[in-house]
């Protein structure tokens, strides 16, 4: 609880700037298998569509970001399968909070929490 110089009391916490990310709901999700993307109508009325591909590029998993590191330390590293070859056979939802993508190399470790799709929407306007 603060107090003004007036001695009133202003129950309002203080306000940081917005994001964008204040509502990562999602009122719909679309999975089109066929063109491999992922559709999100946001709660706020925004909209976001990402590539498959693109997402599997920035996988969340343990796996994945240590594949990412160790490209980074070496960019002529030798990749273990194309990755252009990857498409999703399924997806599901994980609590109401992220979605869960199997591939059809088999991975399925990367669950995609909203906010981080909320977050990449917003740092790659347009299609991802």
């Amino acid at each position: 609880m603060m107090t003004n110089q007036d001695n009133s009391t202003d129950k309002t916490p203080p306000t940081s700037p917005p994001t964008g990310l204040e509502d990562a709901s999602p009122a719909d999700l679309k999975v089109n298998m066929a063109a491999q993307t992922l559709r999100i109508q946001w709660q706020d009325g925004q909209s976001s569509e990402f590539s498959l591909s693109q997402l599997r590029r920035v996988c969340p998993c343990a796996t994945c970001r240590t594949e990412r590191d160790k490209k980074q330390e070496n960019p002529l590293q030798i990749l273990k399968t194309d990755p252009t070859s990857w498409r999703v056979t399924n997806a599901q939802l994980v609590g109401h909070y992220a979605i869960q993508f199997i591939w059809s190399d088999g991975h399925n470790a990367g669950i995609y929490d909203f906010r981080m799709l909320r977050k990449l929407s917003i740092d790659t306007p347009g299609p991802a």
